[in-house]
Parts: structure tokens; C-alpha cells; sequence
């Protein structure tokens, strides 16, 4: 409880000292920084303390011996004095990173000779952070208890010492462990992205976090090394650049935007994206969407994903940030300053939600949402009818869909929607009376493939007939890959094969091309569609615009970039591999060492890429100024 008071009184420091950027913050948004930053602090208090905790837990009698104790009170200080030393350092820190510090700082600054100059003028300008870290560790080793008195009756009984204080430290370690996960609703450990829950905005992740959560979190990660391949700005930008400018004469038509999230669709289900499949004869899994993209929608033959989770696709689509290496949101980096397209088109006026039928907390969606711009969340908590769960991943598909449609009608418009199904999730199971529906296929993924296509015919013909309709861009994205059963999607590059499908109400967009298109160039195409008239940074392209782009990502240690004829594969160094796709579709022929002209035109772009991307990473550069 001590280092739970001190932990907060370094919050309440790093909020004084940062004040100027959290000025606009009334205090009801405080208090929700500040008792949710207790969950983060929860975690990081057991880490650095575990093994204090081991000391005094575990039944040994040797825990009373006056000598054992005094070695368990330097622990405690030594530990706890370090992890609040971060914290008031990082106070100082932050403000050049924007983002609290991770294991990657102590790997860039291992180095450098003149840490020891840097840190003592650090200390000397910040003299007064310095009295208020002398102070913290006064009152810590002040309000330290005394030696534990041996004599007890208990102690003295092993028959009773023994099994009483086994059951404890049964207890306590079941403590530990939730404290350690942050939680017992959550289906994985807290993380960086869970701080989203209580952050109004990306500057608020910070105050929320400590710096030894974030540290201990880094640690096995996958930290982004910058990539130098080109010495000035002007000849990167000149290959690749991530810097969008309006086109000229622009104007905003406040079209509404809904973009869904299909659960493991990839485009192998499709019949349309596979005419030549089985020697013509193979129909797929969605004969509604067939139907939408043939007749009404803008799509390309050659789509991708940019990750292989789900968190991976909601990032890529609504922030135009691929998962290299990890995904964004569980990296070091996601307090890193963005802004997202809910948060672009909040400033244009639009209403913003996010629609999932997960329980509220599954996958982090809530807090995810929240962070990256969206006003309201809609879960299975605001759906209110557990009579519709599966009993595992959510509400039914069909019954969400449809909830969805009508609550979309109480936004103001212009708004931004977003919808994650959940039903073509493992297991598999689909609801009792329409089990016998829908044609097995050869896995069992593929029926609940068919029952989310005829959700999705269902919930166009609602929103058909809502005032709303008539003026939205509909944008249809699968998440990831999931189960294969074709040897031709069974390929480095089609283990991330997602449909991306452009869907305007009146068939104005219906349009196909044999050109590729990935899941972050959903954001510039959007913000292209309607108008946006301001500079912005997404890593993707606007389909519309750009006569030369590429799909990029990240795959088992080596970078594949994907033009409309061919695959480069990357070390980070050097090209190891270059592939004709629709030539040789199982890539059984690298032309590595046969067609230097490609290579010259495709591998300064896969460098440009990385350069832009780590060094913009590294050094919070993922905004125009």
C-alpha cells in the first residue's frame, strides 16, 4: 500500500510537470486517469516486488530471523526505489517522446559515453524532481514496518504453523496472479492497449501508465531498430512517402462511412475472387457478397492483409499502421502520438461508434476503440439480451447485425461506423434454429461462412430502409486468414489474401481491377471518397489517386512487398527472393538472380518503406505537423 500511494503521488508529479498537455482535462476525467492508472500500477508493483514476495510468503521460519529481514527491507528498497527513480524520470523524458519509456531506451543510450554527463545535467536542471524522489524514498524507508515477533503460539506449532500459513500464501499467490493479469474478466493479461479504457485521448495513455509496466512489458519484445537506407529526406519522400496532401480543389461531401470487420473471411471463401478455382467450378462460401461486389462495389483482385490478428486489422483499416513486426496496439510504441480516421472526421463534425458483439473487454475492443477516436461502444453489455449469446465469442451475427442497423439511426450524421463480426469464430457453432440452414462445407468454419453472409444480406435490406442508407460508403474488410483448403492460398503472399470491397448504395463505385490493394489503404481511399481537404499520414495509398503502390507486410522475419505482377521478399538488407505471382502462383521459380531490373525498381521501395515506418516509429513522428 505504500508503493501504491508513492506510485500515485509520481502520477500526480508527471501530470504537474506535463500540465500544459493535459490542461483541457476536467476532473471527472482525472479521476478515471487516475483510479484506472491503479490497475497499471498493480501490475508493475507485484513485478518488481516478486521476489520480496517470495521472501515472506513462502512458510520457511526463517523468515522471522532478524538477519533474513533486514536482507528482504534492502530488497524492497533497492527494487521499489528503482521503479519509482523511473517514474520521476520519465517525467522529464516524456515530453521528447510523447509516450512513456520502454526497454528500448536503455538499448539505444547502452552506448553512449556521455549518458553519465546527460543524466547529471538532467538532475541539475530538474533539482527539484530530484528533492521530490529524495522525498519519496524518505517516506518509504520511514514508513517501513518493524521486524516480525517470532514468539506466537502459531509459530511455535508446526501442526498449526505450517498448514495456516500454506493456505495464506495459497491465497496471496492467487492475488498475485490476478493482480499480475490486471484483472479476472479479461482473456489475456493487461497490456499497453488496455490503458485506451480510461485514456480520452493517445496523450492520456502516458498518465494512465507507469514506466515500470511499460518496461517490464517491452521486455521480449520485438523493439522497431531504424532503418537507414537513404541519406536525405528529399530522396526517401521521393520513393515512398506516408505524407497524404489533399488534391487541389477538394471538397468534403460529408458522405456517412461504415467499414466491417469480417471474422476470418478471407478471399479464398469467395467464389468471386476465384473464377478459376477447381477449374471454374468452385462457387465458395458468399453468395450474397458475390452478388454485392459483381454488380455494386469497387474491388481489386489482389487484396491483403498487413497482419495475422484480428487487433491487426481494426488497426491496419481504421489508423493505416501495419503490424511490423507485432501489432501496433501491443507494442511499445502505441502511445506514440497518431491520429486515426475516427479522430479526422471528429473534427469534421462526425459522429463516431464502434460495434462489436464480443462481451465488453474481449480482445480490448472497448479500449481500443475509445483510444483511437470513437465517441461510443457499443458490446454485448449495451446489446442487453444474453438470450442471443453463443456462450463463447458473442451475439449471434444475424441478431447483432440487426441491432446494429437500427442504433445506427440514432447517430448524427455525418457519422463513422464500425461493426466486428464474431460468428466464423472457432467453434464453430451456429444458433439451434438455423443449424440445419446452411451447407456444410469442407471445414467447419465454412458453414458459419454462409449463416455471416445471409446475416450481411439481412442487414442491408434494414439499412436499406433507413434515412441514413442512401448516403454511406460501406467498406467490407475480413481481419485475417484462418483456415486453408487450397494448395494455391497456401503461399507466403495469400496466407494474408483478405477481400477489400468498396460498397456505395446505387452502384457508383462498381468497378473490378486486376491491381492490389491491402487492408491500410482503406483509410486514404476513405478519406479520398469524401473529400477530406487536410494533410494527413497513413502508410497506405489511396487506390484512386496512386498509379504505382504496393502491398507491404511483415512475415517470419522477412518483408514481402506485392505489386500487381510481382512478390520481393526482404531480409531488412537485401532481397532473397523475387517472384512472378500469377505466372507461378506456388512461387517455385525465384528470380533473385535473373531479373536485376525489377529488383532495382521494387527493392528501393520495400527500403523506403522501413526507413519511413521505424524512424517515424522510433522517433513519434506518425502525425503531419
Amino acid at each position: 500500500m505504500i508503493v501504491f500511494l508513492l506510485f500515485t503521488l509520481c502520477r500526480l508529479v508527471f501530470y504537474i510537470y506535463n500540465h500544459d498537455l493535459y490542461n483541457e482535462r476536467a476532473f471527472g476525467q482525472l479521476l478515471t486517469i487516475f483510479i484506472g492508472g491503479l490497475r497499471f500500477d498493480a501490475t508493475a508493483i507485484i513485478y518488481t516486488n516478486l521476489l520480496y514476495l517470495m521472501m515472506f510468503l513462502i512458510p520457511f521460519r526463517i523468515r522471522y530471523n532478524l538477519t533474513y529481514q533486514a536482507v528482504g527491507k534492502y530488497i524492497y528498497f533497492i527494487t521499489n526505489g528503482f521503479a519509482l527513480l523511473l517514474n520521476c524520470m520519465d517525467t522529464v523524458y516524456f515530453r521528447n517522446t510523447l509516450r512513456r519509456t520502454t526497454l528500448s531506451v536503455f538499448k539505444e543510450f547502452s552506448n553512449d559515453e556521455k549518458i553519465g554527463n546527460i543524466f547529471a545535467g538532467a538532475f541539475v536542471e530538474n533539482w527539484y524532481l530530484v528533492l521530490f524522489f529524495i522525498g519519496i524514498i524518505v517516506l518509504m524507508v520511514r514508513c517501513y514496518g518493524k521486524p516480525s515477533d517470532s514468539s506466537s503460539t502459531l509459530i511455535r506449532n508446526p501442526w498449526a504453523y505450517y498448514p495456516a500459513c500454506t493456505l495464506g500464501m495459497v491465497v496471496c499467490f492467487t492475488i498475485l496472479v490476478v493482480g499480475i493479469r490486471g484483472g479476472i474478466s479479461d482473456d489475456r493479461p493487461l497490456n499497453i492497449n488496455h490503458s485506451g479504457a480510461y485514456a480520452s485521448t493517445a496523450i492520456d495513455v502516458p498518465l494512465v501508465l507507469n514506466t515500470p509496466f511499460t518496461v517490464y512489458k517491452s521486455v521480449d519484445k520485438d523493439e522497431i531498430a531504424p532503418l537507414v537506407f537513404f541519406e536525405t529526406e528529399t530522396e526517401l519522400d521521393s520513393v515512398y512517402t506516408p505524407v497524404h496532401e489533399p488534391a487541389e480543389g477538394v471538397v468534403c461531401n460529408n458522405m456517412n462511412v461504415m467499414i466491417i470487420i469480417l471474422e476470418s473471411f478471407s478471399r479464398e471463401c469467395f467464389g468471386f475472387y476465384n473464377e478459376d478455382l477447381e477449374n471454374g467450378k468452385y462457387k465458395g462460401y458468399t453468395p450474397f457478397l458475390d452478388t454485392l461486389i459483381s454488380k455494386h462495389s469497387f474491388t481489386r483482385m489482389y487484396s491483403y492483409g498487413n497482419g495475422r490478428k484480428s487487433i491487426d486489422a481494426t488497426v491496419s483499416a481504421l489508423m493505416s499502421i501495419p503490424a511490423i513486426p507485432e501489432p501496433f496496439v501491443l507494442s511499445g510504441y502505441f502511445n506514440n502520438e497518431t491520429r486515426s480516421l475516427p479522430v479526422l472526421l471528429r473534427e469534421k463534425g462526425y459522429e463516431t461508434a464502434f460495434f462489436c458483439g464480443h462481451p465488453n473487454g474481449t480482445m480490448g475492443y472497448d479500449a481500443l476503440s475509445n483510444i483511437i477516436g470513437f465517441h461510443r461502444y457499443f458490446g454485448m453489455n449495451e446489446y442487453g439480451n444474453d438470450a442471443d449469446y453463443d456462450g463463447v465469442w458473442g451475439i449471434w451475427d444475424e441478431d447483432f447485425l440487426q441491432y446494429t442497423a437500427l442504433e445506427m439511426s440514432n447517430l448524427k450524421q455525418p457519422f463513422l461506423s464500425t461493426l466486428f463480426t464474431v460468428t466464423s469464430h472457432g467453434p464453430y457453432q451456429l444458433p439451434k434454429h438455423r443449424e440445419n440452414e446452411f451447407e456444410h462445407g469442407p471445414e467447419p468454419i465454412h458453414r458459419c461462412i454462409r449463416y455471416t453472409d445471409d446475416a450481411l444480406k439481412r442487414f442491408f435490406e434494414t439499412a436499406a430502409t433507413q434515412p441514413w442508407f442512401n448516403n454511406t460508403l460501406f467498406v467490407l474488410v475480413a481481419d485475417h486468414v484462418n483456415i486453408i483448403t487450397h494448395d494455391e492460398y497456401k503461399t507466403a503472399p495469400e496466407l494474408f489474401a483478405v477481400p477489400v470491397i468498396f460498397y456505395k448504395p446505387g452502384g457508383s463505385l462498381r468497378k473490378t481491377e486486376r491491381r492490389v490493394i491491402q487492408q491500410i489503404d482503406i483509410m486514404p481511399t476513405v478519406l479520398g471518397y469524401l473529400g477530406y481537404d487536410q494533410p494527413y499520414l497513413a502508410f497506405g495509398f489511396d487506390v484512386n489517386r496512386s498509379k504505382d503502390n504496393f502491398a507491404f507486410n511483415y512475415f517470419n522475419g522477412t518483408y514481402q512487398l506485392i505489386t500487381d505482377d510481382y512478390l520481393l521478399i526482404f531480409d531488412g538488407q537485401k532481397t532473397t527472393g523475387l517472384y512472378e505471382l500469377h505466372v507461378d502462383k506456388f512461387l517455385t521459380q525465384n528470380l533473385v538472380d535473373s531479373h536485376p531490373e525489377v529488383i532495382g525498381i521494387l527493392e528501393p521501395k520495400a527500403k523506403a518503406f522501413l526507413q519511413q515506418y521505424t524512424t517515424r516509429m522510433v522517433e513519434n513522428r506518425l502525425t503531419v505537423r
